[in-house]
């Protein structure tokens, strides 16, 4: 039987040499325009490069809150391009190669023209994750003894809770800063495709093959290389990557010589890699030779402490994203709602939340009001609703983990605690809630402020 690739297109690869003549403005031009050969639509195309963010508007293209973000990366320069029309799977994989070759690209750009907007680079330019929980403490720690490391990186974490960016930090305070810091995300690549992505081709390989590619492994040469939901990959190509991981060699597709390749691999994954093991959906060896350096990231609402200060930060985000003069001002008790909710989407949903309220506040310049941020969460509670069909609640997935270092004590506290919670934003009130647990409501009220102050307490403590 044929291989499913041999019938794959595929796009033809920017020219890095042929881009040496081009300005910031054309490089960015052409690329929305590339972007628009591929029937997608883009209203802005920023590149961050040398400290410096410069932004190509799309005439008559308005940017929604909806837009999809592509994002390229080589060498310490980000390209991210905002989408604002629909595309598939394939496209999207499509447009992120060739994201990641403008990035590249992009170092032989000259100074931009008029037409850029350039914006004043933050204080700090290097990433960072926000907070100062024992959670987030720990992170810290374990991002900075995998910085020191040379070994592999298992980012352990549920969606939207910053595995990208903690590799990222890794990459950023690790001896390879210099170099490219490549990412994929292996659940948004077609399996047709991604084979190609991670180790290239060779001309003629297969059909559309009409010139060799380096595929992202020599794309990240002496750098680091970020896969993304690696849990995704299918069980022949992790065979593949296991012999690229431990040989540091990969081979082109159509290719018959080895390439040697200077890599330091981070992989990610939403989904629990034991368990895939144990059911035989993740190869073992695999596993055990990406979990050699584990950082696992806790979720938003293991660190409700967190949440003002993520607040008050995507606050001054959406300011200075609009150029309003004064602070986005914001209820105290619109805080306590936000800190009390369970976040499912974790901090991407939290970012999403914040931007639709500060949109709303930037119109009449009054602050996020607590009847606001009420409305906005049961939005989202009705579109994430986890109570099934037979009236049974499902809780997050981390319930059935006992946590490294947890004790029975913790463990229990942990669980009651999420268990309360997660019926209460079901059901809409702690009334309701009260009635679904067959408990009485004030005992309800008092046993969760209990729970989560012996939380606090524990966090204290562990200081």
């Amino acid at each position: 039987m044929k291989s499913a690739t041999a019938t794959v297109k595929q796009p033809a690869a920017p020219d890095v040499n042929a881009a040496a003549g081009l300005t910031i403005t054309e490089g960015l031009a052409n690329l929305a325009q590339t972007f628009a050969d591929h029937q997608v639509t883009v209203a802005r195309v920023t590149l961050k490069r040398l400290r410096q963010t410069l932004d190509h508007n799309v005439d008559g293209v308005e940017l929604t809150e909806n837009a999809t973000l592509i994002e390229g990366r080589f060498d310490g320069a980000t390209i991210t391009i905002y989408c604002v029309s629909p595309m598939s799977a394939t496209t999207n994989a499509e447009l992120q190669t060739i994201a990641t070759k403008a990035a590249n690209a992009s170092q032989h750009w000259t100074e931009p023209a008029s037409r850029l907007t350039l914006v004043k680079p933050p204080a700090e330019s290097k990433s960072r994750m926000l907070g100062n929980s024992k959670s987030m403490r720990e992170l810290t720690a374990d991002i900075r003894r995998a910085a020191r490391s040379t070994h592999v990186v298992l980012i352990n974490g549920e969606s939207g809770t910053g595995k990208t960016t903690a590799a990222t930090m890794v990459h950023e305070q690790s001896r390879r800063s210099a170099k490219p810091f490549v990412a994929i995300n292996c659940a948004a690549i077609p399996d047709t495709l991604i084979e190609s992505e991670l180790f290239g081709y060779e001309k003629g390989a297969f059909t559309g093959a009409v010139a060799s590619k380096q595929g992202l492994f020599e794309l990240a040469e002496e750098g680091t290389l970020f896969l993304d939901e690696i849990g995704e990959l299918k069980l022949e190509l992790q065979a593949k990557l296991l012999t690229a991981i431990e040989q540091q060699t990969i081979r082109r597709l159509g290719g018959t010589k080895d390439v040697k390749c200077d890599v330091r691999i981070i992989a990610a994954s939403s989904r629990d890699l034991q368990q895939m093991v144990f059911e035989g959906k993740f190869r073992e060896d695999l596993y055990y030779r990406l979990a050699v350096l584990d950082v696992p990231i806790a979720p938003l609402r293991e660190r409700r402490d967190d949440i003002p200060v993520l607040v008050r930060d995507r606050l001054v985000h959406e300011q200075t994203r609009a150029d309003l003069p004064n602070p986005i001002q914001i209820e105290p008790a619109a805080i306590s709602l936000l800190a009390a909710y369970s976040w499912p989407g974790n901090i991407r949903q939290l970012h999403n939340v914040i931007s639709r309220l500060a949109t709303r506040a930037e119109d009449n310049g009054t602050p996020i009001t607590a009847a606001a941020t009420r409305k906005e969460i049961a939005r989202f509670s009705e579109s994430t609703n986890r109570t099934l069909k037979d009236g049974s609640v499902m809780l997050p997935a981390d319930c059935r983990k006992l946590l490294p270092n947890e004790s029975l004590t913790e463990f229990t506290t942990r669980i009651k605690r999420t268990l309360i919670e997660t019926v209460r934003n079901e059901t809409g009130s702690m009334k309701a809630a009260a009635g679904r647990l067959s408990f009485d409501r004030t005992a309800l009220t008092k046993l969760l402020s209990r729970l989560i102050s012996n939380e606090s307490d524990e966090d204290a403590a562990a200081a």
